[in-house]
């Protein structure tokens, strides 16, 4: 497939929803296109809008910087779903995407912890952030996910809507041990940005194929709004924006009772 043909058209929205007083999530959006990044934030009035916030600005800075290194070459055609957990005898360009990618998130991590520590709060108190991006390389049909927490990243091909990531939550650790016994709630998350020193999210590489749609939501959207909802508007023949406006539409009909925030990006043949 002639990769550097096609690119990342996207477009996304937040909304404070029907039953918060503060929209604690956010954003952002590559200037050119290839990468894009949702954040959840926790804490209420210790600042989880502060700590989203700060996740995307520092994650959307560290992924601008970034230059292929000049000795990339063209990968072999992909598998359509193959991932590359580990991707060290791969092309150098995502080799080094995965590890900038795992960089950015860390760093945005230290920062965050470290205004937690500015403000007295000792490690699982204060501000934090969920995250998931996406950034595809230019040039290439293949994309770096990354996530921690519970925010996710689903993937429209052929009809099929696919979660690419896995929530980091006592509730999923629940289903994967068998869900046996109360289930516990879906809101306690296990692995976030700035509750602590360290942080190591979860950073995979999938390929990419003409007419995937890719959405990118806090939970304020898989909440309230099922599966088949999602996939069904995100096959209607509209651009990412209005796709976002009918998503976040759906989580308010639906109750609206969390923050909402989409980006969705269609990877599509340039003109």
């Amino acid at each position: 497939m002639p990769s550097d043909a096609y690119s990342l058209i996207a477009a996304g929205k937040t909304d404070v929803g029907r039953a918060r007083a503060r929209n604690e999530d956010s954003f952002c959006i590559g200037a050119s296109g290839d990468f894009a990044v949702v954040c959840d934030g926790m804490g209420g009035h210790a600042g989880g809008d502060i700590a989203s916030r700060t996740a995307v600005e520092v994650i959307g800075r560290f992924l601008e910087d970034f230059t292929p290194p000049p000795d990339a070459v063209p990968p072999p055609p992909p598998d359509s779903e193959r991932t590359l957990p580990n991707p060290a005898d791969h092309n150098p360009a995502l080799r080094s995407a995965v590890v900038v990618a795992r960089s950015a998130v860390q760093l945005a991590n230290q920062r965050i912890h470290g205004l937690n520590r500015q403000r007295g709060f000792a490690d699982g108190r204060g501000m934090g952030t969920t995250a998931v991006g996406v950034w595809r390389i230019p040039g290439l049909p293949q994309m770096v996910v990354f996530h921690a927490g519970d925010s996710r990243l689903y993937r429209l091909r052929d009809g099929e809507l696919k979660a690419l990531t896995r929530d980091h939550s006592l509730y999923q650790a629940w289903l994967d041990n068998g869900g046996r016994g109360t289930a516990p709630q879906r809101n306690i998350i296990l692995r976030a940005l700035g509750t602590g020193e360290d942080l190591e999210p979860d950073v995979v590489v999938h390929p990419l194929l003409p007419d995937d749609v890719l959405l990118l939501c806090s939970d304020g959207l898989n909440g309230m709004v099922p599966d088949g909802m999602i996939a069904r508007i995100l096959q209607q023949p509209t651009d990412p924006a209005e796709t976002c406006a009918a998503l976040v539409d759906a989580a308010n009909a639906a109750g609206g009772h969390d923050n909402i925030t989409v980006v969705v990006a269609r990877f599509a043949q340039q003109p």
